[in-house]
């Protein structure tokens, strides 16, 4: 009996549930198209915070709730040193995690497959302060870099993923970047730990724009954990040359938080 009736309740709340974020949906480019309004405009304020919205919208769309938890309530202030956060990105959705919660400069290759979408998401995610990078190309890797800097300067802060691609997880994969940009910056390095409830998106799917809205639309809610730790959470090397001790540091950090979690 108490099958039958989560059945129907299930028969009643999905349809009414897929309409609303349908209604959604069309918010999200109304308020996108605003802002690039607002960026023809030079209302350069505006139309990041507009963008920042219409991540949040998009994650509703997708039936996604985010919590965000932060450990040490100090990172909330003015920091007089800069600060690169790392974070395990293995959900082609963390993009909308940074822009619309998070509110921190990343490196990103999402103007790769977002532009499918969006039309002049790269204006729209530089106007943000995000590093746009081709990873599958050395040139843009290295400009990346340089363009990195330059946003720590003017931000006093940027998210990375150590890992680089979707396709490779945080404990298989560890760049240096981050390391490369610390010691030159003197900046402190804090992880943000990513945790997932209900949210599989298929490998074939992750870079497809397209096929994830069509599935998620009609998805039950999923939930992404974020957590933000310490700059002491990361045991890092000593030696500002050792990147490969950096990039053991970084993977047995991460380990742990996926045995916690």
């Amino acid at each position: 009996m108490k099958l039958r009736i989560f059945d129907l309740k299930n028969v009643i709340l999905v349809p009414i549930r897929t309409v609303a974020r349908i209604f959604v949906l069309v918010f999200v480019f109304v308020v996108y198209i605003v802002q690039l309004w607002a960026l023809v405009l030079q209302q350069k304020k505006m139309a990041s915070d507009l963008l920042a919205l219409t991540a949040r919208l998009v994650l509703y769309v997708m039936g996604v709730r985010v919590v965000v938890t932060v450990q040490d309530k100090s990172l909330e202030g003015r920091e007089s040193r800069p600060i690169i956060y790392l974070y395990n990105h293995q959900n082609p959705l963390d993009i909308f995690v940074v822009q619309g919660y998070l509110r921190v400069p990343s490196i990103t290759t999402a103007g790769l497959h977002l532009g499918l979408v969006f039309p002049w998401f790269s204006l729209s995610a530089l106007n943000a302060g995000h590093v746009l990078m081709d990873h599958l190309n050395v040139s843009s890797r290295g400009s990346a870099m340089y363009k990195s800097s330059e946003i720590l300067r003017r931000y006093g802060a940027i998210i990375i993923a150590p890992n680089g691609s979707l396709r490779t997880t945080i404990l298989q994969r560890v760049s240096a970047s981050a390391w490369i940009l610390a010691r030159k910056h003197d900046a402190r390095i804090v992880p943000w730990t990513f945790v997932y409830e209900n949210l599989i998106i298929s490998e074939k799917d992750l870079y497809n724009p397209f096929k994830i809205l069509l599935k998620r639309i009609v998805s039950r809610p999923s939930t992404i954990n974020c957590y933000l730790g310490k700059p002491t959470d990361i045991n890092l090397p000593s030696d500002p040359r050792d990147r490969e001790g950096f990039s053991r540091a970084v993977k047995l950090h991460y380990m742990q938080q996926q045995e916690l979690c």
